[in-house]
C-alpha cells in the first residue's frame, strides 16, 4: 500500500495470542492438534501452553509434580513454530486464576487480541469460574469439540451469562473432531504397564520412561 506515493512505513498490526491452559498431566496429542489448529485458524501468531498450578477446580492427589508437568510440556511442544510454553501459573502462588492470567497477558500484550481454547466438557462450568465475566471481556472464548458434548444453546440455556456473552460462546467453535482422550485414562493406562500409547506424544513417552511419575 502507498500513501500519497510513498511506502507505507505502518506496521501491520500484531497478531492475536490463544492461550491453551490445563493439567497436562501429562500433555497429550489432542493438545498438539489444538495448538496446531489454533494457528491454522485464528488471527493469531502465537499459542501459550500454560500448565496450571493451584488449580481451584482440580483439587486432586493424582497431580504430577509441576516440574515434570512443565518439563514434559516442553518436551511436547518444543520445535513447534509459534508455540510457547509459559510458566507462569506454576510461579504464583495460592490459587491460580484464568481471569488473572489473562489480564496479565493483556496486560503485557497491549493491542494483541486473546483467545482462550476451552473444551466443549468445560463451556458449561464457565459460569462458575472466577469472575467469569471478566474473562469474557478480556478474551474470545474459543471452544473445541469433545465427544459426548454437543455444542448447543441448550448447553448454556439458564447459566449466569447475558444474551451477547451466549452468543459469543456459541459461535466461536474449532472446526476439529470431537475426541474422547483423558489424561486420567492416559496415567491409568501407564501405571497397567502398557508404553504403547498412541495418544501421548514420543518425547512425552521418553520423559515417563525417565522419571519415576504415574508409577504403582
Amino acid at each position: 500500500m502507498t500513501v500519497h506515493g510513498q511506502a507505507s512505513t505502518k506496521s501491520p498490526p500484531p497478531g492475536g495470542i490463544a492461550v491453551l491452559g490445563g493439567s497436562f498431566n501429562p500433555p497429550h496429542t489432542t493438545h498438539v492438534r489444538l495448538a496446531r489448529k489454533a494457528l491454522e485458524c485464528l488471527p493469531v501468531d502465537e499459542v501459550r501452553i500454560i500448565p496450571a498450578g493451584d488449580h481451584p477446580h482440580k483439587q486432586q492427589h493424582d497431580m504430577a509434580p509441576a516440574s515434570d508437568r512443565l518439563a514434559m510440556c516442553r518436551a511436547c511442544f518444543a520445535g513447534m513454530a509459534g508455540v510457547v510454553v509459559d510458566d507462569r501459573e506454576l510461579r504464583r502462588a495460592g490459587p491460580s486464576f484464568t481471569k488473572d492470567t489473562l489480564a496479565e497477558l493483556a496486560a503485557e500484550h497491549p493491542g494483541r487480541r486473546l483467545f482462550f481454547l476451552i473444551g466443549s466438557d468445560n463451556l458449561p462450568l464457565l459460569p462458575t469460574w472466577h469472575n467469569h465475566h471478566a474473562i469474557l471481556q478480556l478474551a474470545t472464548v474459543v471452544t473445541y469439540p469433545r465427544r459426548g458434548y454437543p455444542i448447543d444453546p441448550a448447553l448454556l440455556a439458564g447459566l449466569d451469562l447475558t444474551p451477547a456473552e451466549r452468543s459469543q460462546l456459541l459461535s466461536q467453535v474449532l472446526d476439529l473432531p470431537a475426541d474422547d482422550t483423558a489424561a486420567s485414562t492416559l496415567r491409568e493406562r501407564w501405571r497397567r504397564g502398557e508404553r504403547d500409547l498412541p495418544e501421548l506424544p514420543a518425547a512425552v513417552v521418553r520423559y515417563l520412561l525417565e522419571h519415576p511419575i504415574y508409577r504403582s
